[in-house]
């Protein structure tokens, strides 16, 4: 009933608000900013079901959304007549990466290209598109990314809810033709904008239930089924929104910082949303990540409104927005990020423009790199047994076409015990197709593993996962004593992890050219799958159980004179 009366007074005071402003002339900066708004007449703009747009079926096979943190070949700035974000911002940006700047003519690039030499911008990683604008809210407008088929980067489309700037909405189209970024579109039939999406890089994304506002044909089940067809996402987050403003973008408050990490706002308990503000901590604390752990997370005060929460995060930098004359509550900010993301290179810019629900993410936009090097990889994270050994498995797809360096493919590790010990390196085997693999051997019981993955092609590129590498790493830890490893004669079976959430490992040893074979049972003992190798030899075998429902199973191992069956748990 608060938040209901709260939304009524907002929609009140908006309205006479918008009725001086059509008396009196445009709306105030402050409104137009805090509401992405170019004049108060936009507060009651319809959302029109027959506006033009362009629908396309989802992309056939498989598909991923990229996250904001991935690779970037380039960073969108609009100027239709202004920037909204300062010139020494655009001028670091340009130091690790192209700045594509959309003009409406030539004199504005001219203008424009002007400016940035006089403010130090590298102008040989400058490009220009003339395209009409009406805003420079790119963020809300522009393209979001896919990949296909671990193969190809598209960009996926969809109506932009402000209906009375068809310049804007047309951006991700202009973007995808041949003469610029030249990649496959996508267009999702539903009203949504940028500054209101986030997602993991995997299958999880989050938004708050605007997008339900503004599709009310669509049930919640619908949406989700978009997502999931279009996007590759299977855990799509619709939350209240803690802010309780008209406005309803999920980066006024929120940002995922990686695939288990969330960055949530906090404000003083004297503001009247504080509750909803640690409901929606609380919520995010006990959901699962993509990898299988609850997320991180972390919360950066906010006591009048400083956006902090709305920050660029471009290859190994973070663009945060400072607040002139803040400078306690920036260096904070600062702190809260340098926590977060360690190894990343943290930088506060600060304008008398940022508004609370409008800085610097608003107004700027990653281009994910399309030929970017990718290494897909579920860690081992948290609480391990003591194993033999630990099996570290990647598929590495090199997107730019170009061969992948076999012995630049690896992974990195170090153990705590009592201190830590040097990093430890060990080269990757291919197995098949893009599949690579390795073992970190046994420890003790109390240790702590850190560890990464790393490769290189010949385009070149190299990455890294998790992107940032060696400031930090993966982790786990080892309890109890070593696993028993059944074995009759000199043949071993290891099988891990258990619990197991998307793949289980099996690992064979010593199994010589017996023919080899895995079945696995639900409770009732009802067979769900059968594996079959004829060459089991020492390699690792990969069992795909993210389909299964979570529970218990049993798995019956068969090679030459080896006949045993394990208890396995499956957890999603």
């Amino acid at each position: 009933m608060k938040k209901l009366l709260i939304a009524l007074f907002l929609l009140i005071i908006l309205a006479a608000n918008s009725f001086a402003q059509h008396l009196g002339g445009a709306a105030p900066y402050e409104f137009q900013a805090k509401y992405h708004m170019l004049d108060s007449s936009e507060l009651w703009s319809p959302l029109f079901d027959n506006k033009s747009f362009t629908q396309t079926p989802p992309p056939a096979g498989s598909v991923r959304p990229v996250a904001e943190w991935e690779p970037a070949q380039a960073v969108l700035v609009t100027y239709p007549g202004q920037f909204g974000i300062p010139y020494p911002l655009i001028a670091e940006m340009s130091q690790d990466c192209n700045v594509i700047t959309i003009v409406e003519s030539s004199t504005q690039r001219t203008t424009v290209r002007n400016n940035y030499v006089s403010y130090g911008v590298d102008t040989s990683h400058c490009r220009y598109i003339i395209a009409p604008l009406d805003s420079y809210w790119c963020r809300d407008y522009g393209p979001w990314f896919v990949m296909t088929n671990d193969t190809a980067v598209g960009i996926l489309d969809f109506k932009y809810n402000r209906t009375s700037r068809p310049n804007d909405d047309n951006v991700p189209v202009v973007l995808a033709g041949a003469s610029y970024l030249n990649m496959p579109l996508y267009g999702m039939n539903m009203y949504h904008t940028g500054g209101n999406y986030m997602c993991d890089g995997y299958k999880a994304a989050a938004m708050t239930d605007l997008v339900e506002d503004e599709n009310t044909s669509l049930t919640h089940a619908q949406i989700d089924t978009a997502f999931k067809q279009y996007m590759g996402i299977t855990n799509n987050y619709i939350t209240t929104d803690p802010l309780g403003d008209y406005i309803k973008h999920i980066d006024c408050w929120g940002k995922f910082l990686d695939v288990d990490k969330i960055l949530i706002a906090s404000v003083p308990t004297s503001n009247s949303q504080y509750s909803d503000y640690e409901a929606m901590a609380t919520y995010w604390a006990n959901q699962i990540s993509s990898y299988g752990n609850n997320y991180q997370v972390y919360r950066v005060y906010e006591p009048n409104g400083q956006p902090y929460t709305n920050s660029l995060i471009l290859n190994n930098k973070v663009f945060v927005p400072f607040v002139p004359n803040n400078t306690t509550n920036n260096n904070n900010a600062l702190a809260v990020y340098q926590q977060a993301m360690p190894g990343y290179e943290i930088l506060g810019f600060s304008s008398s423009s940022w508004q609370s629900t409008d800085a610097l993410h608003c107004r700027t936009h990653e281009i994910a790199d399309k030929g970017m090097l990718y290494i897909k990889h579920y860690p081992l994270l948290g609480q391990k047994p003591v194993q033999s050994l630990y099996a570290i498995n990647a598929e590495i797809y090199a997107l730019s076409g170009s061969n992948i360096i076999a012995d630049s493919v690896y992974i990195k590790y170090r153990v705590f015990h009592n201190s830590w010990g040097v990093w430890n390196k060990i080269l990757m085997t291919h197995t098949m197709g893009n599949s690579w693999t390795a073992s970190i051997p046994q420890q003790q019981s109390g240790d702590t593993i850190v560890y990464y993955v790393h490769a290189s092609d010949l385009s070149p590129r190299n990455v890294m996962h998790p992107l940032i590498g060696q400031p930090d790493p993966h982790k786990f830890y080892l309890y109890g004593s070593s696993t028993a490893v059944a074995e009759n004669g000199n043949v071993k079976a290891l099988v891990f992890p258990n619990p197991a959430v998307d793949y289980l490992f099996i690992q064979m040893k010593n199994a010589s050219n017996s023919a080899m074979s895995v079945r696995i049972f639900d409770m009732v003992g009802k067979e769900i799958m059968t594996i079959n190798e004829n060459n089991p030899l020492d390699h690792m075998i990969r069992v795909d159980v993210s389909k299964f429902t979570a529970g218990t199973y049993f798995l019956k191992i068969t090679c030459g004179s080896l006949s045993e069956t394990r208890k396995i748990n499956l957890i999603h």
